[in-house]
């Protein structure tokens, strides 16, 4: 237990990827026996890692650190606007273009009311994603690449990660080469969120929640072939905010010149 316990310390990182990938796959099991239809535990992986990972490396200050980035709500404003606001316009501005590239016009009508949107949106936060993964991804991973390397180096190598971490979804037909594609531009601008919310996991929790539910609820104005479309639209744009990134901030840290980052 001794060697097992030196090896997490000798490589954290390491240790929290081959753990958030065990638990997840695991606890997926009975999420694809259900064929999809059940509560997806699995979600939790990369959180239940990092707790694990943070606690062998320094005990209770650790995870107390990481726990705190969860909640810490003193962020700039406009980098909540961001975080929730920028997912959805991408949606909306790929539902413009769709019907210029020759879709149908959009079906407003398959969009479910807004009190039963909100509703989902709070359960799906939890249950379904955001509040199980970003913990890991951008309170545990992204702090340990960025004292490494360079924003755009680190964004690369965890969007890597996190596009790997999907492909159990394959088996449910819920995962495609333009999703993971997507998962590693938005990798960049979780970065860059991240870079420029003094070191809070929150808005990264809230743009995480409000990408999937715009793609989920705002995605089905179109169907069939016009939604495979619209799917692609939509990644070319978080390809071009990804890119639009690097070209304003550079390669280094992505970061504002007034943010100031938390050390992790």
């Amino acid at each position: 237990m001794s060697k097992l316990i030196g090896t997490v310390r000798d490589w954290p990182v390491v240790s929290f990827v081959v753990l958030a990938f065990a638990i997840t796959w695991i606890a997926f099991i009975p999420f694809y026996r259900a064929g999809g239809e059940d509560i997806a535990w699995f979600t939790f992986g990369p959180f239940v890692s990092a707790v694990v990972i943070s606690a062998i490396q320094g005990g209770w200050p650790k995870v107390r650190a990481l726990l705190a980035s969860i909640v810490a709500w003193r962020v700039p404003p406009v980098w909540y606007l961001v975080a929730i606001g920028m997912p959805v316009a991408v949606q909306l501005l790929a539902i413009w273009l769709n019907p210029l590239f020759g879709s149908a016009a959009p079906n407003w009508a398959n969009v479910p009311a807004i009190p039963e949107i909100a509703v989902m949106v709070a359960l799906l936060l939890v249950f379904s994603g955001p509040l199980g993964e970003e913990p890991g991804w951008r309170g545990f991973a992204l702090p340990a690449f960025l004292r490494e390397r360079g924003a755009l180096s680190a964004s690369l190598v965890l969007g890597v990660i996190w596009a790997a971490w999907h492909l159990p979804l394959m088996l449910l037909n819920d995962y495609s080469i333009s999703s993971a594609i997507n998962v590693m531009a938005a990798a960049v601008v979780f970065t860059w969120l991240y870079q420029n919310s003094a070191g809070s996991v929150l808005p990264a929790i809230l743009m995480h929640a409000s990408h999937q539910n715009s793609v989920r609820f705002l995605g089905r104005v179109f169907e069939g072939g016009d939604a495979v479309q619209h799917q692609w639209i939509g990644l070319v744009l978080w390809l071009a905010a990804a890119i639009a990134i690097v070209a304003i901030y550079g390669t280094d840290s992505f970061r504002h010149r007034d943010a100031t980052a938390v050390a992790g």
